[in-house]
């Protein structure tokens, strides 16, 4: 009676590890390995006491469908190609692109809203996105080719 019992306690522990190491992995393993989009943002800066300071963003380009197929333009920025509520049986594809906040140090967060107002028609902004088997990782913000945080 006792071994069974201790059977189910040490397969629950070992669930209780895997699945949080194996969604950390996921998303390490996208980041290192994925393929790299760059969507054009139109960033402004907001305040949620719950959650502090963060940019949100707002894509040029976005679906509210539950599949995303991308693909590249003529200068390299993603683009969404064609969006559907069922996996895509080709493509590049994401689920659930959500590229509204990109969270930062809340001392930046207003500094980068302010060089976001003073942008020039010849600066450009994007989110650099890697890609992996239907998830995605958001890497960066980038601000003509350079990261946000070394902007400030």
């Amino acid at each position: 009676m006792k071994k069974p019992l201790l059977y189910l306690l040490t397969g629950f522990i070992a669930l209780q590890i895997f699945v949080p190491g194996y969604i950390v992995f996921r998303h390490y393993d996208t980041l290192k390995t994925g393929d790299a989009y760059k969507f054009v943002v139109r960033p402004y800066d907001p305040y949620d006491p719950f959650r502090g300071r963060y940019v949100e963003l707002r894509p040029v380009e976005q679906t509210y469908s539950t599949y995303a197929v991308l693909a590249r333009d003529r200068q390299g920025y993603a683009s969404i190609s064609d969006s559907s509520d069922y996996k895509p049986l080709s493509g590049i594809y994401v689920k659930n692109l959500r590229l509204n906040r990109y969270y930062m140090n809340e001392n930046m967060a207003p500094i980068a809203e302010r060089i976001q107002r003073s942008l020039s028609d010849n600066d450009f902004m994007y989110l650099l996105v890697r890609v992996k088997n239907g998830h995605y990782v958001i890497e960066g913000l980038y601000l003509n080719d350079t990261p946000i945080e070394q902007q400030i």
